[in-house]
């Protein structure tokens, strides 16, 4: 019950998910251009039209999502995945276009009535128990045990609810073509078990020799391989953050006040590490596990709690001496938190009736959060406002002359006293440096991401802001054969390695389909330095990572059983050769037997796909303001307990 319970908790607010996908480069690049408002917003991270998010809702959203993703990275997840994989941005993210579902909602008039909400409650899978409800009070008790209060499960669920509703409304009428849902599920269930062998180019290190009347034949027959990058160039206005320090006066008083003002910031986080001896019970077993759990304290001490674990526990931690880390035991009952609160660090506790068995547990480690002083965070807190004040400044000096530039011929007359600051890039190709300015590549990226004349909104980059204009572009051509030569000949040098590995993998394939004897294919795969290897391959898959050849799914789904094909070579990366041991292709009766099912679970992930869509192209409504000094100090509070 409890997994059904958080697989379903987790599966509750889809449309979380969906508008994430849809949103990251919207919300992100606004707030790092610092294009949203946060007038009004004093306690506030953000507000969509007139519906705002509370700090304490972000705070509790994002406590939430970050346990979700340490019980699935099995208690590794630190502060760099968290900042890594933007978790803070993504929840907030998924908050606004929640709002925006809900403003939608209202403009259609739709609602859930209350009805509708217990109906929900009364069907959810969790809930369920020999195809009943399981009651009010069970219901309470399974949402308590997971910690979640009724009332946030059933607003979370009321939200979905209202999204699926218009979901529904705006998806109205959408169909599958069944010619290519078909060619889907034939991709999808079509399979092969393979054995092969890849001969890899790279594993002759040797370069062969080439003439220069061979490079030029190659050349002149592969001038695909010869064609230059395509360039892009543009006028760039760039303010680099380190010029704006000189502007920058920070007081003392200051930097105590912000001190003062965030504490919580700076506090190093207590830890404790848990131990626990767990052993269910049934009502009827109750009294007989008790008496042999109080059996067992009376023998325990901190030296053999460990070995007394793997005798007598039975959770999934037993193994492991019953060591549950500084943080997988959060999860516990409360009545097993409570214990472990009042524990101190060396102690073992008494049995504790958790519900459906009994725990003694071990405070092997407990520190003390503590409170950073001034001095020691001193410095942090300079370069955490400096930092803001400079990209702030930065912005505004971008936004005073950003309507003038688009408006302008050029960026130079519009960009009056910073047009000592708008370059011509010259030629740069995608991802390009440009030195002085940008040594990470972001504003030539961006030049790629433009028509010809367009002009970019304020990009943050590594060192500043900028403004582009994409001016020229120079579209890939042949290059002339004395440019490319050096180029000719390692793409010839590749072509005759793969030739070589060709006729070293088809006289393996000779070899071994004269082979019945399992011990003498060992021996002569030994002699020869091969390695078999194996994988279950479907429609539109590769082998060892390798890129696919087209025609790659007609030539295995055709192979016979049980015999190693000819060569297949895979451009100029290596040749493999195959042997099907099993294939399964599913038919026409297949594909006519499951459809119903197969169109529904299809339509569904179409819909989910266009609802993302739809609320897209809704953003442009809403007013969205964004406060990003109350959202970084919840952020660095919630994740401080990560190292």
């Amino acid at each position: 019950m409890l997994k059904t319970m958080r697989n379903n908790v987790k599966s509750l607010s889809w449309t979380l998910w969906l508008v994430i996908l849809a949103f990251i480069g919207f919300i992100f690049v606004q707030w790092g251009s610092g294009r949203f408002e946060s007038e009004g917003l004093d306690r506030d991270v953000a507000a969509v039209g007139r519906f705002k998010i509370s700090g304490e809702e972000f705070q509790k959203n994002l406590a939430q999502n970050l346990e979700m993703y340490r019980k699935q990275f099995k208690n590794n997840l630190n502060r760099q995945m968290i900042n890594q994989f933007g978790i803070a941005e993504q929840v907030l993210q998924g908050m606004i276009s929640g709002l925006i579902i809900r403003g939608e909602a209202e403009k259609l008039n739709l609602e859930v009535s209350e009805t509708e909400l217990q109906e929900a409650i009364r069907t959810y899978p969790a809930f369920q128990r020999d195809g009943k409800f399981i009651g009010s009070e069970e219901y309470e008790r399974l949402l308590a045990y997971n910690q979640m209060s009724v009332l946030d499960f059933e607003s979370g669920l009321k939200n979905d609810l209202l999204s699926n509703k218009l979901k529904e409304l705006v998806t109205a009428g959408q169909a599958l073509d069944l010619g290519a849902l078909k060619e889907e599920y034939r991709k999808e269930n079509d399979k092969a078990e393979l054995d092969f062998i890849a001969f890899k180019s790279d594993a002759i290190s040797e370069e062969p020799v080439t003439s220069e009347a061979e490079q030029l034949a190659f050349y002149q027959k592969n001038q695909n391989l010869f064609q230059s990058a395509e360039k892009r160039a543009g006028e760039i206005l760039a303010l680099k953050f380190a010029d704006f320090k000189k502007e920058i006066k920070l007081k003392e008083e200051e930097l105590f006040s912000y001190f003062q003002s965030n504490k919580s910031m700076f506090k190093v986080p207590g830890k404790t590490k848990i131990s626990r001896i767990w052993m269910a019970y049934e009502p009827q077993t109750r009294e007989q596990v008790l008496k042999k759990m109080e059996e067992a304290a009376a023998l325990l001490t901190p030296a053999n709690f460990a070995e007394k674990a793997k005798e007598f526990s039975t959770d999934e931690k037993a193994k492991d001496g019953g060591d549950w880390g500084y943080w997988g035991w959060q999860n516990f009952s409360s009545q097993e938190l409570t214990m472990i609160d009042n524990l101190n660090q060396g102690e073992i506790s008494s049995p504790v009736d958790a519900g459906q068995g009994f725990s003694i547990f071990f405070a092997a480690e407990k520190v003390q959060e503590r409170q950073e002083n001034y001095e020691a965070v001193k410095s942090r807190i300079k370069s955490m406002l400096e930092n803001e004040k400079l990209k702030k400044l930065a912005g505004e000096r971008i936004a005073a002359v950003y309507e003038k530039i688009k408006a302008a011929e050029h960026m130079k007359q519009g960009a009056g006293k910073l047009a000592d600051k708008v370059v011509a890039s010259g030629w740069l190709t995608r991802g390009q440096a440009i030195k002085d300015i940008d040594e990470m590549g972001y504003i030539s990226q961006k030049l790629f991401s433009l028509s010809e004349n367009e002009i970019s909104q304020p990009l943050e980059f590594p060192e500043g802001v900028a403004v582009v204009r994409l001016t020229k572009i120079a579209r890939p051509e042949l290059e002339k054969y004395e440019i490319a030569r050096d180029k000719v000949k390692t793409e010839l040098q590749a072509a005759k390695k793969l030739q070589l590995q060709v006729a070293k993998a088809q006289k393996a394939a000779d070899e071994l389909n004269k082979l019945a004897d399992p011990k003498k294919i060992e021996e002569y795969l030994k002699k020869e330095d091969l390695k078999i290897e194996t994988t279950t391959y479907q429609r539109g898959g590769s082998l060892a990572a390798l890129p696919a050849p087209p025609g790659l799914d007609g030539q295995i789904f055709a192979m016979p059983e049980n015999v190693y094909s000819a060569p297949l070579p895979f451009k100029t990366a290596a040749a493999v050769i195959i042997k099907p041991k099993s294939k399964k292709i599913v038919t026409d009766g297949d594909f006519s037997r499951e459809q119903e099912e197969y169109y529904l679970k299809k339509l569904a992930a179409a819909k989910n796909s266009s609802f993302g869509s739809y609320l897209l192209g809704k953003k442009d409504g809403y007013k969205i303001r964004f406060n990003a000094e109350i959202f970084e100090k919840i952020k660095e509070y919630v994740i401080s307990r990560f190292r």
